[in-house]
């Protein structure tokens, strides 16, 4: 039984379905360290980070994540037989689906760098994972340099958790115990972006800069308190507010209506809008057109390219931050050693490039650089019993001719043949 379900009274045979995870959920899952949370709340109130959020957190959620062995020819194949399969590919927790817990873990990792989940164990075996809030847990390093866990919940108790019961996935670290809080690293960055939405707020607020005075005719009676104030209420309402835009203005009292234009400092409001969209993404490591900006300035061809650059250099780092802690967290080292690996399949992010994909497994194969066999390896794809899927095609065949490729010496004279 799980210290943690211990801490909380929850108690179970080691037989017994878990029928209190939903308690344990809310006694975890409410945990506060003062602070840290409204930050996070705050933020991700900003379009631009909780988008950037979205991106990391979707991306690592959306592809299949399996547990793979090695087969007698060291293929991998997958290990629907082991425990942690159904849970790492399904269902986690009594509640979540798997598509869900990654999703919390991508959300924590792109706003704290921290994602930290409680392996809830029976009979020595991972039976539950439970996401923890990253404010709610601090981690602790030893003299002896190892590491625990203290767990704080609503009712201000904390419970030290060891190791072997907490999967801490660490963002960039400066120090190796624990990832630099990402929010506040880009503060100043998000703050001058919400100062920059509450300005926009506040401007359009009544529709914005007034789109003109109005003034009395030359000639007229100058107008009495009484008049003003009777003006400004019945302009406030019928004509302030988006809902009142573009109305009709009627006049009383021989008013002229001046128009007043957009001064160059408010016409700047957008463009450093756009800046400070740029900005945030810099921080989170994610290209600004994959939260909507700057797709006005691009082709199809460029899209596909910045769509693989957004994989390679914003989710990869992060799978690979993920299949490497999950490996270490849930596997036992005899695993390890036999071959057992956990992975995200990012080919299931390139299926709108099959075509780009089947181009270079066809050149590696006319060049002789890759088996069949190795090519449904690279596609998570089971092994072909077929002896030829086992043998490197012969380079020659590119020429179409014999075992080998045709000499310098037989090119140039075909080379002469030609300009005769």
């Amino acid at each position: 039984m799980g210290k943690l379900l211990q801490f909380f009274g929850l108690e179970r045979k080691s037989g017994q379905a878990i029928t209190q995870t939903i308690d344990l959920l809310r006694a975890i899952g409410e945990a506060r360290v003062a602070g840290e949370d409204v930050s996070v709340a705050t933020a991700i109130q900003t379009s631009a980070v909780l988008c950037c959020a979205r991106v990391i957190a979707e991306g690592l959620a959306q592809v299949p994540l399996k547990v793979f062995r090695q087969d007698s020819a060291g293929s991998p194949v997958e290990a629907k037989d082991h425990p942690l399969f159904f849970l790492l590919n399904r269902r986690p927790n009594d509640w979540q689906t798997s598509f869900e817990l990654r999703e919390q873990i991508g959300f924590h990792l792109a706003l704290t760098n921290n994602a930290f989940v409680y392996k809830n164990k029976v009979g020595g075996r991972v039976a539950e994972l439970y996401a923890l809030l990253p404010g709610s847990v601090s981690v602790r390093q030893a003299s002896d340099l190892s590491l625990s866990y203290d767990v704080t919940f609503q009712d201000g108790r904390t419970l030290n958790v060891p190791t072997d019961d907490i999967w801490h996935i660490r963002g960039p670290s400066w120090d190796g115990v624990k990832g630099m809080d990402a929010v506040r690293l880009a503060s100043k960055a998000i703050g001058l972006s919400q100062a920059t939405e509450n300005f926009g707020a506040k401007y359009f607020e009544n529709v914005g800069r007034p789109s003109g005075l109005l003034t009395t005719r030359p000639g007229t009676s100058p107008l009495t308190q009484e008049q003003r104030n009777e003006i400004k209420t019945l302009w406030a309402a019928q004509y302030q507010g988006t809902g009142n835009a573009h109305k009709t203005v009627m006049l009383p009292f021989d008013l002229e209506f001046t128009p007043v234009t957009t001064t160059a400092d408010e016409a700047q409001w957008t463009e450093s809008r756009r800046f400070l969209i740029k900005e945030v993404c810099r921080f989170f490591r994610v290209l600004p057109i994959m939260v909507m900006e700057g797709e006005d300035s691009t082709s199809y061809n460029s899209v596909e390219q910045l769509f693989l650059a957004h994989l390679t250099h914003t989710l990869m780092p992060w799978y690979e931050r993920f299949e490497q802690s999950a490996e270490i967290a849930l596997l036992t080292r005899d695993e390890l050693l036999a071959g057992y690996t956990i992975k995200l399949n990012a080919n299931a992010l390139l299926r709108a490039s099959h075509s780009e994909r089947a181009k270079y497994y066809q050149t590696m194969r006319t060049i002789g650089a890759m088996t069949a066999n190795e090519v449904r390896a690279k596609e998570d794809m089971p092994r072909s019993d077929d002896p030829a899927a086992d043998q490197l095609a012969p380079a020659a065949n590119v020429f179409g001719g014999d075992d080998k490729a045709p000499s310098r010496t037989s090119q140039n004279n075909n080379d002469n043949e030609v300009t005769k």
